[in-house]
């Protein structure tokens, strides 16, 4: 069954598929993939019910002031279609039908800086005070050859995905310096970070920001390691994932899609 709904900027969330807000046609499972600079469009057309003629402008109040927060205010919102989002806002509501006093049919058009509907993934990876097999490799039998890893912050992650991933990765203190080794890629920070410290990582917006006991907040930029950038995408497929294990953290991915998830 299809989930589809949009959520402001404020978190106020507007249900496209329950009453009184049934959506009729929409397009957002079309996919287009040569980029334009001007954007692109997302079109809903949305029957508005209610009991009578005033439960039906109640509603298409509702309509407006949910869609239009984020268009008042130059922000985005999502648009969620099952377990992907697309981050845009309302460009315009057109009026197409009045039914009757009771439904009247709502032309949505969305705007969005891109097509990318984002499908997020997280895992969480805990200290490791000792060494553990890696999952599925050690078998209650012996082979000539050890498949087990001895060595203790070890960890595989097999992301289902065609192209390469925007992250956030969330390092819990204490410790110094982290280093986290993904496949070939270095994610290393110059930075100690004591116990209820956290720091993040985001490649979305090229930021690393360490946050304090007491509320404040640090750019930690110029203190991540040089030479490859720690900002650069993920790739999908089997994500092999090495660290010291005297610390944990989370690590989150964005899948990019150009349709959003049937």
């Amino acid at each position: 069954m299809i989930k589809a709904y949009y959520e402001n900027s404020k978190g106020e969330i507007l249900n496209l598929l329950s009453y009184p807000f049934l959506t009729a046609e929409a397009d957002w499972f079309d996919a287009e993939w040569e980029d334009d600079v001007g954007g692109f469009i997302r079109t809903v057309q949305l029957d508005v019910f209610g009991k009578n003629e005033e439960d039906v402008s109640q509603n298409m109040e509702q309509l407006y002031r949910v869609l239009g927060a984020d268009a008042e205010a130059g922000k985005f919102g999502k648009l969620y279609v099952n377990d992907t989002y697309l981050p845009c806002r309302i460009k315009a509501s057109k009026k197409v039908t009045w039914k009757s006093f009771t439904v009247i049919e709502t032309e949505l058009s969305f705007t969005a800086e891109k097509l990318s509907w984002v499908m997020v993934e997280s895992r969480s990876f805990y200290p490791q005070t000792e060494a553990s097999a890696l999952e599925g490799l050690n078998f209650p039998f012996n082979f000539l050859f050890d498949f087990t890893d001895a060595r203790k912050g070890t960890a595989v992650w097999e992301v289902d995905h065609i192209g390469s991933n925007d992250y956030q990765m969330i390092v819990y203190g204490p410790c110094l310096n982290p280093r986290i080794l993904i496949n070939e890629q270095i994610i290393e920070v110059f930075v100690t970070l004591e116990k209820e410290e956290y720091m993040i990582i985001d490649s979305r917006d090229y930021t690393v920001q360490k946050y304090l006991v007491n509320g404040t907040v640090q750019n930690l930029f110029h203190d991540r390691a040089l030479g490859k950038s720690i900002f650069e995408q993920l790739p999908s497929g089997l994500l092999k994932i090495n660290w010291s294990g005297e610390f944990g953290f989370d690590l989150t991915l964005f899948l990019e899609r150009r349709e959003a998830k049937w």
